[in-house]
């Protein structure tokens, strides 16, 4: 007997779409598994809180489910549940009822699935305990300097530097010209430096 759940893994993207549009749970979950990653990422670096990005991942997959059947294929099925993760996030924001205390993106680890303690020792004995102090702050500075940019100048400098996207991919998923993508990514870098700048960490 031939292994259903091998088989799914196999198909193409355009058959998982179809197969899920038309009610087949298991295509949707494959969907699911292949997207949920980039959906969590773009949540959490939105967001800041692993709870909020966690249900707001569930929030874009439900949308995504309820939406399959208007999925016409003009774009990349990636780009059609990015946008749909943009549009997401932006409500999640938009609902909350007072600021957010910033936060430096270091108190998580990468996959936000866990806080990390902030204070651990270095393990080198040798090491320089001023010198770990320092790597620290401006760790912490740089993360701070991507929370404090424009929701459009942090995405992308997310994708390009946390995600590891080519400038390509990032035109293809945000739906921009690829001298945009290069254009907005400049202003994001240089807006960091200057951040850093003002704060003696360059």
């Amino acid at each position: 007997m031939l292994d259903e759940s091998s088989d799914i893994r196999e198909l193409d993207e355009a058959e998982l779409v179809l197969r899920a549009s038309g009610g087949d749970q298991s295509a949707f979950a494959e969907l699911v598994e292949r997207y949920r990653s980039m959906v969590y990422n773009l949540a959490y670096h939105s967001l800041r809180c692993a709870d909020d990005a966690f249900d707001a991942t569930q929030d874009v997959f439900i949308k995504v489910y309820r939406a399959l059947g208007k999925f016409r294929g003009d774009c990349k099925f990636s780009t059609w549940i990015y946008r749909i993760a943009q549009n997401t996030v932006r409500d999640y924001i938009r609902a909350r009822s007072r600021r957010i205390t910033p936060m430096s993106l270091s108190d998580y680890s990468d996959d936000g699935s866990e806080a990390k303690q902030l204070d651990i020792p270095d393990s080198d004995p040798s090491s320089d305990p001023s010198d770990s102090l320092e790597r620290k702050l401006r760790r912490q500075a740089v993360r701070e300097a991507i929370l404090s940019l424009s929701d459009i100048h942090r995405e992308i400098i997310v994708m390009r530097e946390i995600e590891g996207r080519t400038y390509d991919e990032i035109a293809e998923l945000l739906g921009l010209e690829l001298g945009t993508v290069k254009s907005r990514l400049n202003r994001a870098r240089r807006a960091i430096k200057d951040y850093l700048v003002k704060r003696n960490i360059l």
